[in-house]
């Protein structure tokens, strides 16, 4: 649905100032029950956008990445729920759409290791297979994923670190959520 298309649903805000988002709609966008919403003023509209917290911390991506290329030699990228935040690996671009599969695993928070019977694809117009992939945050709020495409072998030592990244970014993004 573009910007634009309007559904043709009316519904009315209650006594509470709230508004009831047409099942449709949601399955659509497949939002769910408990999924955080940013609530915003477009000209005469009132956008609603889903929350994405490392959104937020772009700026604290890079510098990781930074860091943990330079200590490994190895791509890797940074994914809200939904897009590639940050890469390291110049044909994933930033803002780039994030496979079906992949959005699963990471609201699942589940990880994912290669094995060449179940490869799956980081962007969804099925390029660069995953090694690994390290959902960050928690059941309540997934917000991301640490993901090492597969262009060689990944030691295990390289994919400890990477867990540990997707750790951080969880526990920086949930003591800054506490203080919001």
């Amino acid at each position: 649905m573009n910007e634009t298309q309007r559904s043709g649903i009316i519904r009315r805000f209650d006594d509470l100032g709230r508004i009831v988002v047409p099942r449709e709609i949601r399955k659509l966008l497949q939002l769910h029950e408990g999924d955080a919403m940013e609530v915003s003023v477009a000209g005469n509209s009132i956008r609603l956008d889903r929350h994405q917290p490392l959104r937020f911390w772009e700026a604290l991506c890079g510098p990781c990445l930074t860091a943990f290329c330079r200590n490994f030699q190895l791509a890797c990228a940074i994914c809200d729920t939904e897009h590639v935040l940050a890469s390291r690996v110049t044909t994933i671009p930033k803002g780039s759409m994030l496979s079906q599969t992949v959005k699963d695993h990471i609201r699942a928070l589940e990880p994912y290791f290669y094995s060449p019977g179940s490869q799956i694809p980081l962007l969804e117009d099925g390029s660069h297979m995953i090694d690994t992939l390290f959902p960050a945050g928690t059941k309540g709020q997934p917000i991301g994923a640490v993901v090492l495409p597969h262009y060689r072998t990944v030691t295990e030592e390289e994919r400890i670190c990477a867990r540990l990244l997707a750790d951080i970014l969880t526990e920086t993004i949930i003591q800054e959520e506490k203080n919001i």
